[in-house]
């Protein structure tokens, strides 16, 4: 009986601002990054250490909202770096590149 539970397959989702750089053509429709239940965890505590940060700032002023997290994952080294970054102005060709902000990985 308990093989007709329907369980579920995603637990949220949410949409990118921009990719820093700019994706070429060729890149993959998808890129899943499997992570260990304990580098997970690492994650979601550094999620919620920069969301509590960028919590403190002013959102009423443009600044404040366009406060945003870089998620920088360097595939070569398999890790993820959760940095401060900044979103586009709405109707601007402005370019915010956050590549580099990150701490270097070892």
């Amino acid at each position: 009986m308990a093989s007709n539970v329907k369980r579920k397959t995603t637990f949220g989702t949410s949409y990118v601002d921009h990719f820093s750089p700019a994706l070429p053509e060729a890149t993959p429709k998808a890129i899943n990054v499997i992570l260990s239940f304990e580098e997970a965890l690492k994650l979601h505590l550094s999620l919620g250490q920069l969301l509590g940060h960028l919590n403190g700032y002013n959102r009423s002023t443009s600044d404040g909202k366009r406060t945003a997290v870089n998620l920088c994952v360097y595939t070569k080294q398999q890790r993820i770096a959760v940095v401060e970054g900044r979103i586009r102005r709405p109707g601007k060709d402005e370019v915010v590149e956050n590549v580099g902000d990150a701490a270097s990985p070892e």
